[in-house]
């Protein structure tokens, strides 16, 4: 099943949070916030065509993205969905400004609200709602690689991936849990 375009965005925007903290070839991965301020988030936003270039962030906005991000990460890995991790994700998603316009040729649209940032927030969730609807959203999900995280779309023909790479994570967790087999004999 191919990613739809849309969701790629989402899935980015996901691991703009990389929680990747491993060693591979050589290169080591540490774990980084690709929004740690609001000029990042600004540039983010305008490198990918959800604000322009003059939009300036805040630090609320700042806040807000990183609490939304933060929910929906959580409905990706699907874990840790306790009641307080639920409400914590509904406050958030809750705050984003959405709103519905019908067009002039009787479709629906997402009309934006004034502020540049919240609109792109907006979108990113609207995105997350459409592909929940079509069911590509359970395809996005988090490697089971506890010391990576990374979110991928899962494209395997049964759904039931689990490692954004298996030559890299997949490969690192057998090869760990075969030489603890071996150790513990």
């Amino acid at each position: 099943m191919e990613q739809p375009a849309d969701l790629r965005l989402v899935e980015e925007f996901l691991n703009t949070l990389d929680q990747r903290t491993f060693r591979r070839h050589g290169t080591d991965f540490v774990s980084g916030d690709a929004l740690s301020t609001p000029a990042a988030l600004t540039r983010w936003l305008a490198d990918h065509g959800l604000a322009g270039r003059s939009v300036r962030a805040s630090t609320a906005e700042l806040r807000t993205v990183h609490a939304v991000r933060d929910a929906l990460r959580a409905a990706v890995t699907r874990d840790g969905l306790d009641a307080s991790a639920r409400r914590r994700a509904d406050s958030a998603l809750g705050a984003v400004p959405v709103r519905v316009e019908l067009d002039t040729d009787g479709s629906l649209s997402l009309a934006g609200p004034p502020a540049a940032v919240a609109a792109a927030i907006a979108e990113l969730v609207a995105i997350a709602v459409r592909r929940s609807a079509d069911g590509s959203w359970d395809r996005l999900r988090a490697c089971a690689a506890p010391d990576c995280r990374w979110v991928f779309y899962d494209d395997s023909r049964n759904g039931a991936g689990r490692w954004c790479s298996m030559s890299a994570c997949g490969n690192r967790v057998k090869t760990a849990r075969y030489r603890a087999r071996q150790a513990a004999r």
